[in-house]
């Protein structure tokens, strides 16, 4: 086998210092749609090789990854950089026979998926890649696997030519992706790839690049932005309640979900409305927005909206507002998003809600990432978190990584507790030894009645996770209240 996962990181320093590779041929939109072959859509390529003139070609070029870019509005494309320094990997570091780089499976896997977070081999003719689950690809469980089986080839000079024939017990020369033993729901996300890229399909001009990025809102969203900064109190004149919650993403960044409640009859019978916001850090500034549908005036609306950010601490101005009126809110709150790609143990936010139900049905691959969707379960978005003493409070939670003994076992003490005006009331504990198998991360959950809580008032919930073997522990909270 010559693909070389072993010394990838010091492969990956030499090749992020080399020059890039775009524009280096003399033909270089050949050479473009070669670099590109994996990720470009057939009607893009259509479109594509019906252009003559040079401009317009670098046009399409410069649109092409603008719409990939998690951050158009800003001038540095991780994406692109990302893809190239990717591509740059791969025809180094896998190849078998006549087939390198892009033409190998492994390749190609890379390419899609990044560095795998682990790699083993139990049986010689297979290896086996994990990856922690992505959100974008709507998987039940926090890691999947991408198997190939190895291939055998043998080599014969003939009048100075090499002829391959495959023989079996030759030489392992390369690997190829096993559709088969690859789980089909991965195997459908990693063909749907190319189009999931696509962040910003309706892009039609390159963003102008400024010291203060250009904002992708529209103008008057822009000033309503201004004017918040200006004065807090002077853009909120609809009421509404939100929540932030984080869990792990991909690429080293975290999921930020951000959740709005309000109340629908306070829109003026609008049924269009728009959501919107900016993160603002001294790395730069990041606008996002979207279009909803309000289908009913009768109950409090809950809109849910999210995307990858890279840890940090930011300002964040979340807002929305009906179309073709005066009638907005925005709010500005200052968020930290904490990193889970360290070797410390840590926990997602708390997700909480009196209400969840069992499904037999997943999100298909493309749908939007949905923070409350959990493996078998759904539960409905809470943002107030203000229950009666009939309900019963169902709280899950991601427990990131998790050390494991030499047989894959892991030995987890969850302890939880509640506390109110000074109080401290402690749960039964609950005691997790398990085997991980090739998972880092699980998904846990607990169910309080609140029945039992010896009053009304507000409450915290707090939950300590401890890792006894690593002897490492992490706290999350959450705060509620109960009301008759």
């Amino acid at each position: 086998m010559k693909s070389k996962i072993l010394g990838m990181g010091v492969l990956l320093i030499s090749l992020c210092l080399s020059t890039p590779r775009i524009g280096q041929a003399a033909d270089k939109y050949k050479d473009w749609l070669k670099d590109v072959d994996l990720i470009i859509l057939k009607e893009e390529r259509a479109q594509f090789k019906k252009l003559k003139d040079d401009k317009d070609m670098d046009l399409f070029i410069s649109l092409f990854w603008a719409k990939r870019d998690p951050t158009p509005n800003m001038e540095k494309n991780e994406f692109k950089e990302e893809y190239y320094r990717r591509l740059d990997y791969i025809e180094e570091a896998f190849y078998y026979g006549l087939n390198q780089g892009v033409a190998t499976d492994m390749g190609k896997v890379y390419l899609f998926l990044g560095q795998p977070a682990r790699t083993f081999r139990n049986d010689p003719r297979l290896e086996v890649w994990i990856y922690p689950s992505l959100p974008w690809m709507n998987l039940p469980k926090s890691t999947f696997s991408m198997v190939f089986t190895a291939v055998s080839t043998e080599y014969v000079d003939v009048s100075a030519a090499r002829t391959r024939t495959t023989v079996t017990g030759a030489d392992i020369e390369g690997f190829t992706l096993n559709r088969t033993k690859t789980d089909a729901q991965v195997m459908e996300a990693y063909y749907a790839y190319p189009r999931q890229m696509v962040r910003n399909p309706d892009l039609t001009e390159i963003p102008e690049y400024t010291e203060a990025p250009a904002s992708t809102l529209d103008p008057s969203l822009g000033g309503l932005l201004q004017q918040v900064q200006e004065n807090p109190e002077s853009a909120l004149s609809i009421p509404f309640a939100q929540s932030t919650l984080f869990t792990k993403a991909e690429n080293n960044s975290s999921y930020l979900s951000l959740v709005y409640s309000f109340q629908p009859q306070n829109m003026l019978g609008k049924k269009s409305m728009t959501f919107f916001g900016r993160l603002e850090s001294e790395s730069g500034t990041q606008d996002f927005k979207m279009d909803k549908e309000i289908h009913s005036e009768e109950q409090d609306q809950i809109v849910q909206l999210g995307f990858p950010v890279l840890p940090g601490e930011y300002d964040l101005y979340l807002g929305f507002y009906a179309k073709d009126t005066e009638v907005h809110s925005i709010k500005k709150t200052r968020i930290e998003v904490p990193s889970f790609w360290t070797e410390e143990l840590s926990l997602s936010s708390l997700l909480a809600s009196n209400q969840v139900q069992e499904v037999k049905t997943r999100p298909q691959s493309g749908e939007e990432f949905d923070v409350f969707f959990l493996g078998r379960y759904k539960l409905s978005p809470d943002v107030k978190h203000s229950y009666t003493k009939k309900d019963a409070l169902n709280v899950f939670y991601h427990i990131y990584n998790i050390a494991a003994d030499e047989n894959h076992n892991c030995s987890l003490l969850i302890e939880f507790a509640l506390e109110k005006a000074g109080n401290r009331y402690g749960l039964n504990p609950q005691k997790r030894q398990k085997s991980l198998g090739d998972q880092r991360d699980i998904l846990e959950g607990t169910q309080i009645p609140l029945s039992a809580l010896p009053e009304l008032g507000d409450y915290t919930l707090i939950i300590t996770v401890t890792d006894e073997i690593a002897q490492k522990s992490a706290i999350q909270t959450l705060a509620f209240t109960v009301h008759d």
